[in-house]
């Protein structure tokens, strides 16, 4: 295999999460569809476990997103209603890639209800802060 093939070859997607410190943490590797995505909120929303007041972190710092405008609109109506439950929801993102951090500021435009508040973070630290900021 030459050098251009591997440069162009693409991360296999992976998504993992678990809470910790009543975070919970979700970390997203590789090129992610709106499907991946989509399924997550779903098997996030069907947790008995979600707190009334949930604190998410996203590490996409190593994600590869290509989306549509449309389809950010899909995945946040999508978490607005796999959280219903939740009293209050913040939203952490860390990001590093300028395409992904412009689709993470899009969403976090989206929702109606001011239960909900995400922001974006170029550090985990930050947006751990943040996320425990009262």
């Amino acid at each position: 295999m030459d050098k251009s093939t591997i440069s162009n070859t693409k991360k296999q997607h992976m998504t993992s999460y678990a809470f910790i410190n009543n975070i919970l943490h979700v970390s997203i590797e590789g090129a992610a569809t709106i499907y991946d995505l989509y399924d997550f909120l779903d098997e996030i929303g069907s947790l008995d476990t979600l707190p009334e007041e949930l604190k998410v972190f996203y590490d996409l710092r190593n994600a590869q997103l290509d989306l549509r405008l449309d389809e950010i609109n899909v995945l946040s109506k999508k978490a607005e209603e796999k959280t219903l439950q939740c009293k209050s929801v913040k939203t952490a993102f860390c990001v590093v890639d300028p395409k992904i951090t412009a689709y993470t500021m899009l969403f976090s435009w989206l929702p109606e209800n001011s239960k909900i508040k995400r922001e974006q973070f170029s550090t985990k630290e930050a947006a751990i802060k943040w996320l425990n900021a009262d």
